[in-house]
């Protein structure tokens, strides 16, 4: 099952069995061989695996103990299965269940809430343009933000190109490395794409954009009068007890979470000087997978951050393509309606998939760079 062929094969096989609606949303999200390929390797060893426990004890079976860490967390109400694999570090301690990971974009509904709460408070209304909130050399810069709304930042419809990319990282690591603080960085990305033309007419189209929630973290400071990290620690982590998520470079450096690897071309290697620098509302949170399912279970099933119709506004799908504001949201015939978000940086993987009816959650996070993130999917689909 090492070959690419023969895991496309799997992977065709494996849409094969699921409903149409599943094998459709493996193709929406681009589940490519890589991403089904842990997937398609645990069937080969079991393939009626009928219960979350046998699932696991078959991903225990493929995990290394010595490779990059890897957690899986199922929480079905107050009970929980859970399996670390891995080291947190290169001869390290073994990977625990508390083991703390870089989670990328799953950290994009951490300011989606936060922002809609301000939007509760009066403090700002998420249907305001953006340009009230920017300051006028950014709003200049981007040509005025016409039409742009906050809202359009959260459901990616504003039309805004992606600033991320290789020559980014290059650029930002050499601007760090020089002494630039997390502001300087932040304004770099925006620079980076404020000349590009738009992709489309704000709010008539859907495109996955980080530039998105770099504004809207702007917007945050503005109307919250505080740095994002202190209002998410105000608002979202104290209240709810997460006391093992932070933001990336305020108070958390690369070794205080584990290392991520990544295959630059000559087999994995570690990331962690690429991690030197800040993180931002695109995907800048370090958390655990406990952390996670207590924020999602806080805020879907014990209704604690939100009111309720603040919650049907972070779940409204504006454009079509099942995504909310800062969620992704998919109603699945056999499942119901799924939310979470998945997330990819150097050296790290995750995703996090959520049925608030049934207070279940599943979160898969990995110390691996494009890691198979289909494992929530099937944890939830055989328990």
């Amino acid at each position: 099952m090492d070959q690419i062929g023969d895991l496309e094969k799997c992977a065709r096989e494996r849409n094969k069995a699921l409903t149409n609606e599943q094998a459709q949303s493996n193709l929406r999200r681009g589940k490519s061989a890589k991403v089904l390929g842990l997937l398609c390797a645990l069937i080969v060893f079991a393939p009626n695996l009928a219960t979350g426990g046998a699932f696991f004890e078959e991903i225990r079976n493929v995990c290394s103990d010595e490779g990059p860490a890897f957690v899986v967390l199922l929480t079905e109400a107050e009970t929980s299965t859970a399996l670390a694999c891995g080291r947190e570090r290169q001869g390290g301690p073994a990977a625990k269940i508390q083991s703390r990971f870089l989670i990328a974009s799953v950290s994009k509904i951490f300011l989606a809430v936060a922002l809609m709460q301000l939007d509760e408070d009066g403090k700002l209304d998420i249907d305001d343009p953006v340009s009230r909130w920017m300051p006028q050399e950014i709003v200049t810069e981007f040509g005025e933000l016409d039409g742009i709304t906050i809202v359009d930042l959260l459901t990616m419809s504003s039309g805004l190109p992606d600033y991320l990319d290789d020559e980014f990282y290059r650029v930002s690591l050499e601007k760090i490395a020089q002494g630039a603080t997390s502001d300087d960085v932040l304004r770099l990305a925006l620079n980076s794409v404020a000349a590009d033309p738009r992709l489309f007419t704000p709010g008539t189209a859907f495109d996955y954009s980080n530039t998105n929630y770099l504004i809207a973290q702007l917007v945050l400071e503005k109307a919250a009068g505080a740095p994002m990290h202190k209002v998410l620690a105000e608002h979202i982590f104290k209240p709810l007890g997460l006391t093992q998520t932070q933001v990336l470079g305020f108070g958390i450096r690369p070794d205080d979470f584990v290392q991520g690897f990544e295959d630059f071309g000559n087999g994995l290697e570690p990331v962690d000087q690429y991690l030197t620098g800040f993180g931002f509302g695109d995907g800048g949170l370090v958390s655990n997978a406990q952390d996670i399912t207590a924020f999602y279970r806080a805020l879907f099933v014990n209704e604690r951050l939100l009111r309720k119709d603040s919650l049907n506004r972070l779940l409204a799908d504006p454009t079509g393509h099942e995504y909310g504001v800062g969620v992704e949201v998919e109603r699945q015939s056999d499942l119901g309606v799924v939310l979470g978000h998945s997330g990819g940086d150097v050296g790290f993987s995750a995703d996090v998939r959520h049925i608030a009816d049934e207070d279940v959650t599943v979160v898969f996070l990995s110390a691996e760079a494009d890691d198979v993130l289909s494992v929530t999917w099937e944890l939830l689909a055989d328990r």
